[in-house]
Protein backbone atom coordinates (compact mmCIF):
# COMPACT_ATOMS: atom_id res chain seq x y z
CA UNK A 1 0.00 0.00 0.00
CA UNK A 2 1.37 3.73 -0.86
CA UNK A 3 1.50 6.06 2.01
CA UNK A 4 -0.55 9.00 1.37
CA UNK A 5 0.37 13.00 2.60
CA UNK A 6 -1.67 15.86 2.34
CA UNK A 7 -0.32 18.88 0.26
CA UNK A 8 -2.54 21.71 -0.25
CA UNK A 9 -5.77 23.44 1.48
CA UNK A 10 -8.19 25.34 0.46
CA UNK A 11 -11.25 26.92 2.25
CA UNK A 12 -14.13 28.77 1.59
CA UNK A 13 -15.58 29.45 5.12
CA UNK A 14 -17.73 32.05 7.36
CA UNK A 15 -14.08 33.00 9.37
CA UNK A 16 -12.04 33.24 6.32
CA UNK A 17 -11.32 32.52 2.55
CA UNK A 18 -8.04 30.75 1.74
CA UNK A 19 -5.25 28.87 4.08
CA UNK A 20 -4.44 31.61 5.68
CA UNK A 21 -7.26 33.62 6.34
CA UNK A 22 -9.04 31.04 7.57
CA UNK A 23 -6.33 29.62 9.95
CA UNK A 24 -5.88 33.33 11.24
CA UNK A 25 -10.13 33.32 12.24
CA UNK A 26 -9.09 29.83 13.71
CA UNK A 27 -6.36 31.15 15.73
CA UNK A 28 -8.53 34.36 16.99
CA UNK A 29 -11.40 32.61 17.47
CA UNK A 30 -13.47 34.36 15.43
CA UNK A 31 -17.19 33.57 15.22
CA UNK A 32 -18.50 33.53 11.69
CA UNK A 33 -21.85 33.34 12.98
CA UNK A 34 -24.40 36.10 12.10
CA UNK A 35 -28.53 36.93 11.45
CA UNK A 36 -29.29 35.36 8.62
CA UNK A 37 -29.38 37.03 4.97
CA UNK A 38 -31.03 36.64 2.45
CA UNK A 39 -34.20 35.32 3.37
CA UNK A 40 -36.54 36.12 5.37
CA UNK A 41 -36.83 34.27 9.49
CA UNK A 42 -38.51 36.56 11.29
CA UNK A 43 -41.37 34.01 11.66
CA UNK A 44 -38.99 31.45 13.33
CA UNK A 45 -37.47 31.76 17.04
CA UNK A 46 -33.79 30.61 15.04
CA UNK A 47 -32.24 33.85 13.59
CA UNK A 48 -28.16 33.16 12.71
CA UNK A 49 -26.09 31.41 10.70
CA UNK A 50 -22.71 30.76 9.71
CA UNK A 51 -22.76 32.30 6.01
CA UNK A 52 -20.31 32.87 3.90
CA UNK A 53 -19.20 36.20 2.28
CA UNK A 54 -18.64 35.41 -1.50
CA UNK A 55 -15.24 36.28 -2.78
CA UNK A 56 -15.24 37.70 -6.21
CA UNK A 57 -14.98 34.27 -8.24
CA UNK A 58 -14.29 35.47 -10.85
CA UNK A 59 -10.76 35.35 -9.77
CA UNK A 60 -10.96 31.83 -8.97
CA UNK A 61 -12.97 30.42 -12.30
CA UNK A 62 -13.10 30.95 -16.02
CA UNK A 63 -15.59 33.68 -16.84
CA UNK A 64 -17.62 30.82 -19.60
CA UNK A 65 -17.79 28.52 -16.90
CA UNK A 66 -18.74 31.03 -14.19
CA UNK A 67 -22.11 31.55 -15.49
CA UNK A 68 -22.75 28.10 -15.55
CA UNK A 69 -22.11 27.67 -12.37
CA UNK A 70 -24.40 28.27 -9.43
CA UNK A 71 -23.09 28.87 -5.90
CA UNK A 72 -21.99 26.23 -4.41
CA UNK A 73 -20.68 25.01 -7.76
CA UNK A 74 -18.80 28.18 -7.60
CA UNK A 75 -17.34 27.73 -3.51
CA UNK A 76 -16.42 24.49 -4.32
CA UNK A 77 -14.43 25.19 -7.61
CA UNK A 78 -13.39 28.11 -5.55
CA UNK A 79 -11.69 26.19 -3.23
CA UNK A 80 -10.27 23.45 -5.58
CA UNK A 81 -8.44 26.81 -7.30
CA UNK A 82 -7.39 27.81 -3.34
CA UNK A 83 -5.88 24.12 -2.71
CA UNK A 84 -4.01 23.65 -5.70
CA UNK A 85 -2.06 26.78 -5.73
CA UNK A 86 -1.51 26.02 -1.89
CA UNK A 87 -0.28 22.56 -2.70
CA UNK A 88 1.80 24.44 -6.06
CA UNK A 89 -0.02 21.37 -7.80
CA UNK A 90 0.23 22.15 -12.26
CA UNK A 91 -2.22 20.30 -13.39
CA UNK A 92 -1.00 20.82 -17.30
CA UNK A 93 2.09 19.03 -15.92
CA UNK A 94 -0.43 15.86 -14.25
CA UNK A 95 -1.74 13.00 -16.54
CA UNK A 96 -5.32 14.31 -16.12
CA UNK A 97 -6.61 10.55 -15.88
CA UNK A 98 -4.67 10.17 -12.37
CA UNK A 99 -6.14 13.14 -10.80
CA UNK A 100 -9.57 12.90 -9.01
CA UNK A 101 -11.89 14.63 -6.93
CA UNK A 102 -14.15 13.57 -4.34
CA UNK A 103 -16.78 15.23 -2.63
CA UNK A 104 -18.88 14.78 0.05
CA UNK A 105 -21.82 17.20 0.66
CA UNK A 106 -25.71 16.81 2.11
CA UNK A 107 -27.86 18.30 0.09
CA UNK A 108 -25.80 19.54 -2.84
CA UNK A 109 -27.11 22.47 -4.95
CA UNK A 110 -29.93 23.25 -2.18
CA UNK A 111 -30.59 26.48 -3.69
CA UNK A 112 -30.63 25.67 -7.31
CA UNK A 113 -33.77 22.68 -6.04
CA UNK A 114 -35.32 25.49 -4.22
CA UNK A 115 -35.54 27.39 -7.18
CA UNK A 116 -36.10 24.74 -9.64
CA UNK A 117 -39.21 23.06 -7.57
CA UNK A 118 -41.03 26.82 -7.11
CA UNK A 119 -40.49 27.64 -10.70
CA UNK A 120 -42.48 24.18 -10.90
CA UNK A 121 -44.76 24.35 -8.81
CA UNK A 122 -45.97 28.45 -9.63
CA UNK A 123 -45.30 27.65 -13.43
CA UNK A 124 -45.74 24.14 -14.65
CA UNK A 125 -43.08 21.81 -16.12
CA UNK A 126 -42.59 23.70 -19.33
CA UNK A 127 -41.44 26.32 -18.05
CA UNK A 128 -38.56 25.40 -15.65
CA UNK A 129 -35.42 26.66 -16.78
CA UNK A 130 -33.44 23.62 -18.23
CA UNK A 131 -30.02 24.86 -16.57
CA UNK A 132 -31.42 24.45 -13.07
CA UNK A 133 -32.48 20.76 -13.56
CA UNK A 134 -28.59 19.85 -14.79
CA UNK A 135 -27.13 22.05 -11.77
CA UNK A 136 -29.44 20.35 -9.42
CA UNK A 137 -28.11 16.68 -9.22
CA UNK A 138 -25.60 16.42 -5.88
CA UNK A 139 -22.90 15.23 -8.29
CA UNK A 140 -23.03 18.58 -10.35
CA UNK A 141 -20.73 20.48 -7.59
CA UNK A 142 -17.72 17.63 -8.51
CA UNK A 143 -18.26 17.76 -12.47
CA UNK A 144 -17.81 21.75 -12.42
CA UNK A 145 -14.71 21.40 -10.86
CA UNK A 146 -13.61 18.49 -13.28
CA UNK A 147 -14.34 20.93 -16.26
CA UNK A 148 -12.68 23.92 -14.99
CA UNK A 149 -9.58 22.47 -14.15
CA UNK A 150 -9.20 19.22 -16.77
CA UNK A 151 -9.49 16.86 -14.07
CA UNK A 152 -10.13 13.25 -15.94
CA UNK A 153 -10.00 10.60 -13.02
CA UNK A 154 -11.75 9.51 -10.60
CA UNK A 155 -15.20 11.67 -9.86
CA UNK A 156 -17.43 10.86 -7.40
CA UNK A 157 -19.43 12.44 -4.94
CA UNK A 158 -20.64 11.33 -1.15
CA UNK A 159 -23.42 12.20 1.22
CA UNK A 160 -23.73 10.73 4.88
CA UNK A 161 -25.36 13.64 6.58
CA UNK A 162 -22.68 15.31 9.16
CA UNK A 163 -19.90 12.56 7.75
CA UNK A 164 -20.27 13.29 4.06
CA UNK A 165 -16.68 15.26 3.86
CA UNK A 166 -14.97 12.51 6.18
CA UNK A 167 -16.42 10.24 3.90
CA UNK A 168 -14.76 11.58 0.84
CA UNK A 169 -11.50 12.02 2.81
CA UNK A 170 -11.69 8.46 3.75
CA UNK A 171 -12.12 7.04 -0.03
CA UNK A 172 -9.85 9.38 -1.83
CA UNK A 173 -7.08 7.79 0.89
CA UNK A 174 -8.01 4.29 -0.30
CA UNK A 175 -8.15 5.10 -3.68
CA UNK A 176 -4.39 6.65 -3.58
CA UNK A 177 -3.02 3.90 -1.59
CA UNK A 178 -4.22 1.51 -3.80
CA UNK A 179 -2.55 2.96 -6.25
CA UNK A 180 -6.00 3.98 -8.59
CA UNK A 181 -4.99 7.47 -8.73
CA UNK A 182 -1.70 9.97 -7.84
CA UNK A 183 -3.69 13.30 -6.72
CA UNK A 184 -7.26 13.40 -5.66
CA UNK A 185 -9.11 16.67 -4.09
CA UNK A 186 -10.38 15.53 -1.61
CA UNK A 187 -13.35 17.51 1.01
CA UNK A 188 -16.87 18.57 1.24
CA UNK A 189 -19.17 21.66 0.83
CA UNK A 190 -22.47 22.51 1.23
CA UNK A 191 -24.26 25.70 1.52
CA UNK A 192 -28.10 27.46 3.42
CA UNK A 193 -31.02 27.81 1.53
CA UNK A 194 -34.31 28.99 3.05
CA UNK A 195 -36.24 25.49 2.90
CA UNK A 196 -33.23 23.96 4.33
CA UNK A 197 -32.95 26.91 7.12
CA UNK A 198 -36.79 26.03 8.27
CA UNK A 199 -36.94 22.70 7.77
CA UNK A 200 -34.14 22.60 10.54
CA UNK A 201 -36.07 24.91 12.89
CA UNK A 202 -39.17 23.15 12.04
CA UNK A 203 -37.57 20.37 13.65
CA UNK A 204 -36.42 21.48 16.59
CA UNK A 205 -32.69 21.39 15.44
CA UNK A 206 -31.98 24.70 15.34
CA UNK A 207 -30.91 26.68 18.67
CA UNK A 208 -32.85 28.14 20.67
CA UNK A 209 -35.67 25.02 19.89
CA UNK A 210 -37.98 25.95 22.67
CA UNK A 211 -35.42 26.38 25.14
CA UNK A 212 -34.92 29.23 27.95
CA UNK A 213 -31.47 29.50 26.93
CA UNK A 214 -30.47 32.08 23.89
CA UNK A 215 -29.46 31.42 20.39
CA UNK A 216 -25.86 30.61 19.93
CA UNK A 217 -23.58 27.86 18.82
CA UNK A 218 -21.58 26.46 22.01
CA UNK A 219 -20.43 22.72 22.10
CA UNK A 220 -19.86 20.89 25.36
CA UNK A 221 -21.29 24.25 27.22
CA UNK A 222 -24.64 22.78 29.74
CA UNK A 223 -26.69 25.39 28.34
CA UNK A 224 -26.29 24.33 24.81
CA UNK A 225 -29.65 24.09 22.99
CA UNK A 226 -28.84 23.25 19.35
CA UNK A 227 -26.96 23.89 16.18
CA UNK A 228 -26.60 27.19 13.97
CA UNK A 229 -26.84 26.15 10.78
CA UNK A 230 -23.64 26.98 8.55
CA UNK A 231 -22.07 26.29 5.10
CA UNK A 232 -18.73 26.68 3.31
CA UNK A 233 -16.05 24.66 1.39
CA UNK A 234 -13.18 23.03 2.51
CA UNK A 235 -10.70 20.53 -0.07
CA UNK A 236 -7.24 19.43 0.92
CA UNK A 237 -4.78 17.99 -2.04
CA UNK A 238 -4.31 14.11 -1.14
CA UNK A 239 -1.32 12.86 -2.86
CA UNK A 240 0.52 9.81 -3.06
CA UNK A 241 3.95 10.59 -0.97
CA UNK A 242 5.77 8.91 -4.19
CA UNK A 243 3.82 11.36 -6.42
CA UNK A 244 4.62 14.38 -3.70
CA UNK A 245 8.09 14.34 -3.33
CA UNK A 246 8.88 13.71 -7.50
CA UNK A 247 7.48 17.05 -7.85
CA UNK A 248 8.82 18.70 -4.92
CA UNK A 249 5.76 19.29 -2.97
CA UNK A 250 5.54 20.88 0.27
CA UNK A 251 3.79 18.02 3.29
CA UNK A 252 1.40 19.70 5.93
CA UNK A 253 0.51 16.15 7.50
CA UNK A 254 0.38 12.72 6.76
CA UNK A 255 -3.28 10.40 6.44
CA UNK A 256 -2.41 6.79 8.28
CA UNK A 257 -5.94 5.57 9.25
CA UNK A 258 -9.50 6.22 9.45
CA UNK A 259 -12.73 3.77 11.00
CA UNK A 260 -16.12 3.50 10.50
CA UNK A 261 -19.13 2.50 13.07
CA UNK A 262 -23.09 2.76 12.33
CA UNK A 263 -25.48 3.61 15.26
CA UNK A 264 -29.29 2.46 14.74
CA UNK A 265 -31.29 4.81 17.24
CA UNK A 266 -33.14 6.28 14.41
CA UNK A 267 -33.25 8.44 11.29
CA UNK A 268 -32.89 11.57 13.27
CA UNK A 269 -30.88 10.15 16.16
CA UNK A 270 -27.41 10.18 17.32
CA UNK A 271 -25.55 6.96 18.85
CA UNK A 272 -26.67 7.14 22.63
CA UNK A 273 -24.09 5.27 24.18
CA UNK A 274 -21.03 6.37 21.54
CA UNK A 275 -20.54 3.01 21.28
CA UNK A 276 -20.36 3.06 17.51
CA UNK A 277 -18.07 6.48 17.40
CA UNK A 278 -15.86 4.84 20.08
CA UNK A 279 -15.40 1.95 17.14
CA UNK A 280 -14.72 4.26 14.43
CA UNK A 281 -11.95 6.05 16.81
CA UNK A 282 -10.43 2.78 17.63
CA UNK A 283 -10.46 1.73 14.00
CA UNK A 284 -8.66 4.51 13.05
CA UNK A 285 -5.96 4.75 15.82
CA UNK A 286 -4.76 1.11 14.35
CA UNK A 287 -2.00 0.56 16.99
CA UNK A 288 -1.27 4.10 17.87
CA UNK A 289 -2.34 4.26 21.52
CA UNK A 290 -3.24 8.09 21.92
CA UNK A 291 -3.48 10.81 19.88
CA UNK A 292 -2.69 14.56 20.67
CA UNK A 293 -5.50 16.39 19.28
CA UNK A 294 -9.13 15.72 18.28
CA UNK A 295 -10.98 18.20 16.34
CA UNK A 296 -15.05 17.18 17.53
CA UNK A 297 -18.10 16.54 15.66
CA UNK A 298 -19.65 18.08 18.70
CA UNK A 299 -22.16 20.62 17.12
CA UNK A 300 -23.88 21.98 20.21
CA UNK A 301 -26.74 19.38 20.66
CA UNK A 302 -27.54 18.03 24.05
CA UNK A 303 -27.25 14.19 22.55
CA UNK A 304 -23.77 14.35 20.26
CA UNK A 305 -21.80 16.11 22.20
CA UNK A 306 -22.53 13.83 25.32
CA UNK A 307 -22.16 10.70 23.48
CA UNK A 308 -19.02 11.88 21.74
CA UNK A 309 -17.25 12.47 25.38
CA UNK A 310 -18.69 8.77 26.07
CA UNK A 311 -16.76 7.29 23.22
CA UNK A 312 -13.60 9.51 23.74
CA UNK A 313 -13.39 8.15 27.21
CA UNK A 314 -14.29 4.92 26.52
CA UNK A 315 -11.15 4.23 23.79
CA UNK A 316 -8.19 6.27 25.78
CA UNK A 317 -9.46 5.64 29.52
CA UNK A 318 -7.22 7.61 31.87
CA UNK A 319 -5.44 8.75 28.82
CA UNK A 320 -8.00 11.07 27.98
CA UNK A 321 -6.28 13.59 30.12
CA UNK A 322 -3.73 14.25 27.64
CA UNK A 323 -5.68 15.12 24.60
CA UNK A 324 -6.60 18.47 23.75
CA UNK A 325 -9.94 18.47 22.10
CA UNK A 326 -12.08 21.68 20.32
CA UNK A 327 -14.83 22.12 18.27
CA UNK A 328 -14.19 24.40 15.09
CA UNK A 329 -17.96 24.26 14.83
CA UNK A 330 -18.55 26.95 17.45
CA UNK A 331 -16.75 29.46 15.04
CA UNK A 332 -18.66 28.34 11.48
CA UNK A 333 -22.04 26.64 12.35
CA UNK A 334 -22.77 22.83 11.57
CA UNK A 335 -23.40 21.63 7.74
CA UNK A 336 -23.41 18.03 6.60
CA UNK A 337 -20.01 18.60 4.68
CA UNK A 338 -18.12 20.70 7.71
CA UNK A 339 -15.35 18.13 7.68
CA UNK A 340 -14.36 19.56 4.86
CA UNK A 341 -13.33 23.05 6.58
CA UNK A 342 -12.79 21.02 9.92
CA UNK A 343 -10.24 18.67 8.18
CA UNK A 344 -8.63 21.93 6.87
CA UNK A 345 -7.93 22.48 10.68
CA UNK A 346 -6.72 19.55 11.89
CA UNK A 347 -4.36 19.17 9.25
CA UNK A 348 -3.17 23.05 10.09
CA UNK A 349 -3.09 22.17 13.60
CA UNK A 350 -0.55 19.40 12.97
CA UNK A 351 1.83 21.60 11.26
CA UNK A 352 1.73 25.09 13.52
CA UNK A 353 1.60 22.72 16.41
CA UNK A 354 -1.96 24.95 17.57
CA UNK A 355 -4.99 23.83 18.96
CA UNK A 356 -7.64 26.04 17.39
CA UNK A 357 -10.36 27.01 20.25
CA UNK A 358 -13.98 25.84 20.95
CA UNK A 359 -15.71 29.34 21.47
CA UNK A 360 -18.40 30.42 23.57
CA UNK A 361 -17.96 28.00 26.26
CA UNK A 362 -19.47 29.60 29.44
CA UNK A 363 -20.64 26.82 32.27
CA UNK A 364 -19.33 23.27 32.52
CA UNK A 365 -22.07 20.46 31.92
CA UNK A 366 -20.82 17.43 34.30
CA UNK A 367 -21.67 14.92 31.49
CA UNK A 368 -19.03 16.49 29.05
CA UNK A 369 -16.04 17.04 31.28
CA UNK A 370 -12.78 16.50 28.51
CA UNK A 371 -10.00 18.73 28.17
CA UNK A 372 -11.88 20.94 25.68
CA UNK A 373 -9.75 23.77 24.40
CA UNK A 374 -11.95 27.08 25.72
CA UNK A 375 -9.83 29.94 26.56
CA UNK A 376 -8.30 30.66 23.09
CA UNK A 377 -6.11 29.11 21.32
CA UNK A 378 -3.08 27.20 22.89
CA UNK A 379 -0.02 25.94 21.17
CA UNK A 380 1.54 22.12 21.71
CA UNK A 381 3.11 19.68 19.62
CA UNK A 382 1.10 17.47 17.91
CA UNK A 383 1.87 14.76 16.55
CA UNK A 384 -1.59 12.87 15.48
CA UNK A 385 -4.99 14.58 15.14
CA UNK A 386 -7.73 12.99 14.98
CA UNK A 387 -11.12 14.46 12.94
CA UNK A 388 -14.18 13.04 14.10
CA UNK A 389 -17.54 12.92 11.79
CA UNK A 390 -20.76 11.49 13.53
CA UNK A 391 -23.74 12.18 11.83
CA UNK A 392 -27.64 11.39 12.78
CA UNK A 393 -28.76 8.34 11.41
CA UNK A 394 -25.81 5.89 12.32
CA UNK A 395 -22.76 7.45 9.98
CA UNK A 396 -19.91 7.24 12.32
CA UNK A 397 -16.20 7.96 10.38
CA UNK A 398 -12.91 8.98 12.47
CA UNK A 399 -10.03 10.37 10.18
CA UNK A 400 -6.10 10.02 11.35
CA UNK A 401 -3.86 12.51 10.29
CA UNK A 402 0.02 12.31 11.94
CA UNK A 403 3.07 14.60 11.43
CA UNK A 404 4.79 13.57 8.58
CA UNK A 405 8.20 11.83 9.30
Amino acid sequence: MKRVVVTGIGAISPIGIGREEFWRGCMEGLSGIRPIRGFEVGHLRSRLGGQVEDPEYKSYIKSGNLRRMDRISRMVVASVKLAMEDAGLLIEEEDPERVGIIIGTGLGSSKTVDLFFRDLVRDGPNEVAPLLFQTSVPNAICSHASIEFGIKGINSTFSHKEASAESAIVHAFEALRRGKADVIFAGGADEISEPLYNVYATLGGLSPQRSPYPEGMRPFDRTRNGIVLGEGSGIIVMETLEHAHQRGAPIYAEVVGYGMGGGNYGILSYDRDGHSMANAITQALGDLPQVDYICAAANSTQALDQAETIAIREVFGKKVKGISISAVKSMTGEFDASGGIRGCAAVLSIKEGIVPPTINYRETDPECDLDYTIQGATRREIESALLNGFANGGANISVLFKRFS
